[in-house]
């Protein structure tokens, strides 16, 4: 493992901390019973736990010398991510139609401009990961794309909860945060020489996720939103 990368599993374990502390008020405090909450919630809740344990552990076991065990463990990835995917789709699913028997269905659509880009990069990023896993220093770099989607969710609702900060400007921060840190290691990249390719092609990824958001109420983004739902939802 690069250098640079060695100690990268304390990164995923600082946005997996994160996420722990955004979610337990909305969440995780409701333990055991959890009355309120439906299937989705929870198969949502497993999957991106089961996804942190993979990031978590694996960069460990790269570091310790333990390299078949990490190449064992990487397959589960083959049917972990898709189920990810499948999971934020259902989660989406069931607030898109509790929502629309009681409001205008553009301002639904509207919201699907943070979970249709998460469903689509989180494919995206996992799926390069897999293209490039006999590249190691590509997979890492975009299986470090997916850990900086999972930022959004944990910090955002933590600022919202903790800080009093309102909806809109929470996640408008936790998106630029992600950007800022792509383009973060875009540049280290490029200091040291290394191939700026995943780390551009990342950066431009988040860009557009942000994009979505800022145009969330314009005319093509409601009309794909819209053809999104008819077909999944």
């Amino acid at each position: 493992m690069e250098k640079l990368y060695r100690n990268i599993g304390y990164f995923f374990l600082v946005i997996w901390f994160l996420a722990l502390i955004g979610f337990h008020q909305t969440y995780t405090v409701f333990f055991p019973a959890f009355r309120g909450f439906r299937w989705e919630q929870h198969f949502h809740g497993a999957m991106l736990m089961a996804w942190f344990f993979l990031l978590i552990v694996q960069p460990f076991l790269i570091k310790a010398g333990k390299n078949d065990w990490h190449r064992t463990l990487g397959k589960a990835g083959y049917v972990l991510a898709p189920l990810v995917c499948l999971s934020i789709l259902e989660v989406s699913r069931m607030v898109y139609l509790r929502e629309t028997v009681h409001r205008p269905e553009n301002e639904v659509l509207s919201q699907l401009s943070l979970d249709i880009p998460a469903i689509l990069t989180f494919g995206l990023f996992s799926l390069l990961a897999f293209v490039y896993q006999k590249k190691p220093a590509a997979h890492m770099r975009y299986m470090i794309a997916t850990s900086l989607l999972m930022i959004g969710p944990g910090l955002g609702r933590a600022l919202i909860i903790f800080g009093g900060i309102p909806f809109p400007v929470s996640v408008m921060a936790v998106l630029y945060l992600s950007c800022l840190l792509s383009l973060g290691f875009l540049l280290l990249d490029i200091r040291n020489r290394k191939s700026a390719r995943p780390f551009l092609v990342i950066s431009l990824v988040l860009g557009l996720n942000l994009l979505c958001w800022l145009y969330q109420t314009s005319g093509w983004w409601i009309s794909f939103a819209k053809a999104f739902a008819s077909i999944f939802f």
